[in-house]
């Protein structure tokens, strides 16, 4: 389905939706925007040189000073 053809699909059926009902769908689209910015944001982080360094066998040593407080 092509976006144009999506986005008309999705404005005739909320075109009879009641109040309440379309505030739930804006709620649910909210959601999946939410999701999405923090799946990249989530994605960006892991992906960063500094996580990286931190995950490197190089820092290893910190496993062992901190085994007693990781649980």
């Amino acid at each position: 389905m092509q976006l144009l053809e999506a986005k008309q699909k999705l404005e005739e059926i909320i075109s009879v939706l009641s109040e309440s009902k379309l505030k739930e769908v804006i709620d649910f689209a909210s959601y999946l925007r939410d999701r999405e910015e923090a799946e990249e944001l989530l994605r960006m982080q892991v992906n960063s040189r500094t996580y990286l360094e931190w995950l490197s066998p190089e820092n290893d040593i910190y496993d062992e000073v901190f085994k007693d407080e990781i649980k």
